[in-house]
């Protein structure tokens, strides 16, 4: 029994030190956003648009910690920022409001403790697991946004508006004083998903367009020539320049749209704000 009682009181012990070493950060970040997909598939750093959020971290030591982040993060591609002359050609334009919501271990190069003269500064490394929740757009001159899975730009037009994404990246953090502490950092992610940018398959059949489904300003009244039927549609010009490259549909209606990665990604690039609860107790200060 005393060799029971000694054991349950040094594993006691020893979770009661864990505990006191429990690090809680809170923290904002927030940057530039750039997307890499079938629109701009080779420049990791085109950043188009912004974005930020907040996270809640756990330092397990100076150097290990898990950290729960949320993001909204806005993303923007068009084909006729692209040097090649096919995607400039094609002529694709979207926007995208991504949630985000990702878990994430960190680790520091040095031993990173707050408000310890030091240990103040690190880079540091983090991976992680997310899903996100994304829905792509277009804003028309007249100011109308309309979302792209309603404008049947695709032969296959669904769109996934929930995945995954795996999470990478790197960046640098400084303790400007007590428990304030500021950083860089870019990360990466790849997303089980290829409709962030609308562009998956093939250019849509135009004989198979449901244009009454069109919202109003992308379609036109076919004149019947009998005012007993039912008023018929057709898409229109608007539409056919979106749909198509110049609008020529006979050439390309049912090839291939997608001429890129067959997962879309987006960078971010940005700096982080932070509060650590401190616990002079810490038994990785001694």
């Amino acid at each position: 029994m005393k060799r029971l009682s000694y054991l349950i009181f040094g594993i006691g012990m020893m979770l009661s030190s864990v505990a006191k070493g429990q690090q809680w950060e809170v923290g904002i970040n927030g940057g530039a956003t750039g997307f890499m997909g079938d629109v701009n598939p080779d420049n990791p750093f085109y950043l188009k648009n912004a974005g930020g959020g907040f996270f809640l971290k756990r330092n397990f030591n100076s150097t290990w910690g898990v950290q729960l982040a949320y993001n909204y993060l806005q993303l923007y591609g068009n084909d006729s920022d692209d040097k090649d002359p096919y995607r400039n050609s094609r002529g694709h334009l979207f926007y995208n409001k991504v949630h985000e919501l990702a878990l994430r271990g960190d680790f520091n190069f040095f031993r990173y403790i707050p408000d310890k003269e030091l240990n103040r500064y690190t880079p540091y490394l983090f991976g992680g697991l997310g899903v996100m929740k994304h829905n792509p757009y277009v804003n028309i001159k007249d100011g109308g946004k309309y979302n792209l899975a309603d404008l049947q730009l695709q032969d296959d037009n669904s769109i996934k508006k929930i995945a995954p994404f795996v999470l990478v990246g790197t960046g640098f953090k400084y303790n400007i004083k007590g428990a304030w502490t500021i950083g860089a950092e870019v990360g990466y992610r790849t997303a089980f998903n290829n409709d962030i940018d609308n562009i998956s398959n093939k250019y849509p059949q135009y004989s198979a367009i449901d244009a009454v489904r069109l919202p109003e300003e992308f379609r036109t009244v076919v004149a019947s020539g009998d005012p007993a039927l039912p008023s018929e549609y057709e898409p229109n010009g608007l539409w056919l320049n979106l749909a198509y490259p110049n609008g020529d549909y006979s050439t390309y209606q049912g090839k291939a749209k997608r001429h890129g990665r067959k997962r879309d990604g987006y960078m971010t690039v940005g700096f982080t704000l932070s509060f650590t609860f401190l616990d002079k107790r810490c038994y990785w200060w001694l």
